[in-house]
């Protein structure tokens, strides 16, 4: 995960009414993936992680209710409470939140039952401080291709239930069968293991490069993840996004994975994590962090498409 930070500072000195959120109008630093409006008085974190939020409040009175109260609320669902029986003085809260449903709304709020009035004689009335924890709880810590090819295999063993496909390795010789179906342990997340055959045998996908179907034609309402913007710097990102913007849809391309496995054909689709060749009667699946070299072949006009996509091990 990216670093994140966002200090916020209330320097004028306007109330703030029962039930109404703090209104910071100044933006001391914001850095990363979140974002304040200063009309409503909402932030915006834009990145799963783990965030430490702590603001302090100087009041100088408030208007009929014993005590003071200011809510952090989210619109997830998420209350983090500060209050003080002393109306004038400092209040301070802090709150630590996991998001794992990016994007998500924070406030803070007035839920004193009174309006809250801040002193004239100091210039900072208020202040808001969020920042990330690195490497704390977050998707973005995973590696986006294998989490790419989960989601699409969720697809295929639905959509080519039974279909024959033919399983290369950047390691060992290639493997055919029906596709039968996915494996996960209850206490997995969202990797599974890809059974093959009748009698099912199973397989680690992140040692798959090459899936090819050759009776299959491709379908089009495969859906693919989109990355997190910002793309966070993962075990893979450097890798999926250099082969990513090398290659183009109707490219033709030749590649091998690894000593044993080769490939060629035109691409069809070009998306972070995967390639996929095809022609009128098959369909190869590329995983891209499981190739080893890449070669846009020069196509004659008008020429690309005829040729029929082909893939080959040698042992």
């Amino acid at each position: 995960m990216n670093n994140i930070v966002l200090q916020l500072q209330k320097n004028n000195n306007n109330s703030i009414l029962n039930n109404n959120n703090f209104i910071f109008d100044e933006t001391v630093g914001a850095i990363g993936n979140i974002s304040y409006d200063n009309m409503t008085g909402v932030i915006t974190i834009s990145e799963n992680g783990l965030y430490i939020i702590d603001w302090c409040v100087d009041m100088q009175a408030t208007s009929g209710s014993p005590s003071v109260i200011f809510k952090l609320i989210s619109d997830k669902g998420h209350e983090f409470d500060s209050n003080s029986p002393t109306k004038t003085g400092s209040m301070s809260g802090i709150a630590a939140l996991n998001v794992d449903d990016a994007p998500i709304n924070l406030s803070l709020v007035n839920l004193s039952n009174a309006t809250v009035f801040f002193p004239n004689t100091i210039i900072s009335k208020a202040n808001l401080r969020i920042f990330s924890l690195n490497g704390n709880v977050s998707d973005n810590s995973r590696c986006f291709a294998l989490d790419q090819f989960a989601h699409v295999l969720e697809q295929i063993v639905t959509i080519y239930q039974g279909a024959s496909v033919s399983i290369f390795s950047n390691r060992l010789a290639t493997v055919s069968g029906p596709i039968n179906s996915l494996y996960k342990s209850p206490d997995a997340g969202s990797i599974p293991l890809l059974l093959l055959g009748d009698e099912p045998v199973a397989f680690n996908i992140d040692k798959i490069a090459i899936l090819y179907f050759p009776d299959s034609v491709y379908d089009d309402s495969i859906t693919y993840l989109n990355p997190p913007v910002p793309f966070p710097q993962n075990c893979d990102t450097d890798l999926i996004k250099n082969i990513h913007d090398y290659v183009a849809v109707n490219d033709n391309i030749s590649i091998t994975a690894g000593p044993t496995a080769s490939a060629s054909g035109d691409v069809h689709i070009n998306e972070y994590g995967i390639i996929v060749l095809t022609d009128p009667t098959s369909t190869i699946f590329l995983m891209t962090p499981q190739l080893f070299s890449i070669t846009v072949n020069e196509v004659v006009a008008g020429k690309s498409g005829e040729k029929p996509i082909s893939v080959s091990t040698t042992v």
